[in-house]
């Protein structure tokens, strides 16, 4: 479809005429899983209390669906009711149109042009607020408990949203501005390994907010989960990987462990956004943090002490084949095996893992032998009420009375 601009701001957007924005080739729409709370569908949901929704390729790209997307309202996130006549003017910032099906590597994806009429929009979109979510009335057909088949899907909107649940894949290109990474963090990437969005898995992990505390509403009911820098392990100041740590009252380490071995066995997919770098570029970045602090090196042969007890850093070895070797062999061993099944399961391939990967893991691990260590030498702890203790109130009011008895 041809159209008239007077001005083009970037590979997907013009400004038209009239001032209005036209953004093309906006992915809206994709097949695939997509998450959603039961109580949004009256669905039996699994023990998140979600249902997972399975979007097939005929479904989603039937004519009637394509159909009735054209034309639609484009909103500034959805309406508390369906778009219709009696509300358009309260909703309405423009319209989708050229609804279709997208080709080659989009060949899962609903495409549209949208054209933004309002200063509100516009702003919005120029501010970095990119993502997509479509409003329409659809069937489900429950599989399983948290498990169901959406069909018969009629379009009613495309909103503009902070988080969309088709993920970043459905947004509007040439964004100006990251939106805020914080916003939704842990609920994002929760759901993304629930629907194996390895793209989407991959950004939160490159774009992971600094902290998470006791005070952060993304995190579920009842978890106090803390990143911060281990005094064990310096390190560099443009991007600190801190140890985990929890309380008893938080989220486990097994809980955390199985979040890592989710991850990573995504991120083994091999998805452009989760290739493995190069060996010369993971060194590279590894004898760059060294260089920036004096400290990392020693940090990292430290944690890898504390998984591979005797490991020693050949003279003039390097850091991430250091970091791998380790683990690997740490694997071969009984202690080292219970160690790391549970970060990188039953078979992992620690040559081809990710570097990031590699860094969650090698920094994981190593608390986790760090809590187990502490705990297996602590001492026993005497009570000051044991009648064995010497010092325990009993032994010494005893003592006293033969005392005074003389």
């Amino acid at each position: 479809m041809q159209y008239f601009f007077t001005s083009r701001i970037g590979n997907s957007r013009f400004e038209l005429a009239d001032g209005s924005l036209l953004c093309r080739d906006v992915p809206i729409a994709r097949t695939g899983l997509q998450v959603y709370d039961e109580s949004e569908l009256g669905l039996e949901g699994d023990s998140d209390g979600e249902v997972v929704i399975t979007r097939a390729a005929d479904e989603v790209f039937r004519p009637e669906t394509l159909a009735s997307f054209e034309g639609m309202t484009f909103t500034l996130l959805h309406p508390s009711e369906m778009v219709n006549p009696g509300n358009w003017k309260d909703h309405a910032q423009g319209h989708i149109q050229n609804v279709r099906r997208g080709t080659g590597d989009q060949s899962d994806l609903m495409l549209a042009d949208i054209h933004v009429k309002s200063a509100d929009g516009i702003r919005a979109i120029i501010s970095g607020q990119d993502e997509i979510s479509c409003g329409y009335d659809a069937e489900y057909e429950q599989t399983e408990p948290g498990k169901a088949r959406q069909h018969t899907i009629i379009g009613n909107h495309a909103a503009l949203v902070p988080n969309g649940r088709a993920g970043k894949r459905c947004s509007i290109g040439d964004s100006l501005f990251m939106a805020n990474k914080d916003q939704g963090w842990f609920t994002r990437l929760k759901r993304a390994v629930k629907t194996k969005d390895a793209d989407g898995i991959a950004e939160l992990v490159e774009n992971a907010p600094e902290g998470f505390t006791a005070d952060s509403d993304d995190l579920p009911h009842g978890v106090n989960l803390n990143i911060n820098l281990s005094p064990q392990q310096p390190l560099p100041p443009e991007k600190p990987l801190g140890g985990l740590t929890t309380d008893n009252e938080g989220i486990t380490l097994e809980s955390l462990a199985a979040q890592v071995a989710a991850l990573t066995e995504l991120l083994k997919g091999g998805s452009p956004s989760s290739t493995t770098d190069s060996d010369d570029t993971d060194e590279e970045e590894e004898k760059k943090k060294a260089t920036t602090d004096a400290a990392y090196q020693q940090g990292v042969i430290s944690r890898a002490e504390l998984i591979l007890p005797g490991v020693a850093l050949p003279e003039g070895g390097k850091l991430a084949a250091f970091k791998r070797a380790t683990m690997d062999q740490a694997f071969k061993t009984p202690e080292g095996h219970a160690l790391l099944l549970p970060l990188v399961g039953a078979a992992p391939d620690f040559a081809k893992m990710p570097k990031a990967t590699l860094d969650a893991t090698f920094v994981s691990a190593s608390e986790i032998a760090k809590v187990r260590n502490s705990t297996a030498a602590a001492p026993a702890r005497v009570s000051a009420f044991d009648a064995s203790n010497k010092n325990s109130p009993a032994a010494l009011n005893k003592a006293f009375a033969e005392h005074w008895k003389k």
